[in-house]
């Protein structure tokens, strides 16, 4: 049977500089970017009630898609034009897109076993403090994309 360690306290730089552009298309990037990170909010709090530490896991990996979601939004806005690529990993297209967040990017790339041995039902036993753990990441995780972005979602419910 496969182990899955939850690590914590990735090391993470500061975002530097405000990405954000006026225009359009950027207002509508945006938009969408705040959107994703009141979605992750969400999320994020709906994890806090599941009574499962997988279950809690799975809510809050979740939430870190979103907040990812919002930074490829917010870095849509920054290189506008720029060429897509063929992948579809959202922690792949992340480190690409925002760089000062790669390292976030890695620690929950890490992570996608565990989320897809959850969904599979193949999950091995995860503790209340692995899940507890983990959702103090992801909090920390939306914080760093909220500051990047500049949007504040208002809803303070994520940990610091």
């Amino acid at each position: 049977m496969e182990v899955f360690e939850v690590a914590t306290n990735p090391v993470v730089k500061p975002p530097s500089g405000d990405s954000r552009k006026t225009g359009s298309r950027c207002v509508s990037a945006s938009r969408r970017a705040a959107a994703l990170l009141g979605r992750a909010d969400a999320l994020l709090s709906q994890s806090v009630g599941a009574g499962a530490p997988a279950d809690r896991f799975h809510s809050a990996y979740l939430a870190a898609l979103r907040g990812a979601g919002a930074a490829l939004a917010a870095a849509e806005v920054a290189s506008s034009g720029a060429r897509r690529t063929r992948t579809r990993n959202a922690w792949v297209l992340m480190a690409d897109a925002a760089p000062d967040l790669a390292d976030w990017a890695d620690y929950f790339a890490g992570h996608s076993a565990t989320r897809a041995a959850i969904e599979a039902g193949t999950s091995r036993i995860l503790t209340d403090r692995e899940a507890d753990e983990f959702f103090v990441e992801v909090g920390r995780f939306l914080h760093a994309v909220e500051d990047r972005i500049g949007h504040g979602t208002g809803l303070g419910l994520r940990a610091s």
